[in-house]
């Protein structure tokens, strides 16, 4: 079931001057949905832009469902003006979610703001008894959050570098059995030659702007392996993923 109104928001938490967590009243339909999904958001009492923007869900809790939101331009800033008791423009959950395989140990690897739907992943991976390894990256100690192990790009938080070094370095030493990523495209394509280097599944969260969300616009549209002529396809990240086998993507 997807809902397409105004629902209220429950409250909202601004972590630092980029990020916040906006939470909305979801009633029964929270339950319903799955790490890897997402709604598409806007406040309306603005006009302009029109198109709402995507956001992945952080977390479940009860009949709320939570969103972790980076400040990048107008749309999001707009929804960080919101407050509790306001009402908000959502529609969702939407796109596809995460497997889960039948391996025992995961490795996550994120970047930024990919960092929220692996945290409502690996509070479903835990439940179903899974062992879970998370490596965080991001260009400052702002874009830094609770991880296993942390990387910045300047240093200023954890160990300095990206953190598909660290990832590297993890399966030198270790072998897990399914890896889940989530992050800024060049990260998720050093994640997948890395991943097939090691031989193990690897599962990425795309982050593609969808402006319509249900695969109308094509706007989201990535090229994918194909059993045909050319052996490319197409396939849009808001219907068709947001999650796809890193396999299957042409990077």
């Amino acid at each position: 079931m997807i809902v397409n109104q105004l629902v209220e928001v429950k409250e909202i938490q601004h972590l630092n001057n980029l990020y916040f967590v906006l939470s909305v009243h979801l009633g029964p339909l929270a339950n319903e949905v799955k790490p890897g999904q997402f709604f598409e958001l806007k406040n309306p009492a603005f006009t302009h832009p029109m198109l709402r923007k995507p956001i992945s869900v952080y977390d479940v809790n009860g009949e709320s469902v939570s969103l972790m939101i980076k400040k990048l331009g107008k749309g999001t800033e707009q929804l960080a003006f919101l407050k509790a008791g306001d009402n908000i423009d959502l529609l969702g959950p939407l796109g596809n979610s995460f497997p889960l395989t039948d391996g025992q140990k995961a490795l996550l690897i994120s970047g930024g703001i990919g960092y929220p739907p692996l945290y409502f992943l690996k509070k479903n991976l835990l439940q179903a008894g899974k062992q879970v390894w998370w490596l965080h990256g991001g260009r400052t100690q702002d874009d830094i959050f609770p991880a296993d192990e942390i990387w910045t790009d300047d240093g200023s938080a954890g160990k300095k570098g990206f953190v598909t070094d660290g990832m590297s370095e993890y399966l030198n030493k270790n072998q897990p059995e399914v890896i889940y990523a989530c992050g800024p495209k060049p990260m998720l394509k050093a994640c997948a030659e890395i991943a097939s280097r090691h031989s193990i599944p690897l599962y990425v969260s795309l982050e593609e702007y969808m402006a319509c969300g249900i695969g109308v616009c094509h706007g989201c549209a990535v090229k994918v392996k194909a059993d045909n002529a050319i052996g490319v396809d197409y396939k849009t990240v808001c219907k068709d993923g947001p999650v796809f086998d890193a396999g299957e993507i042409i990077w």
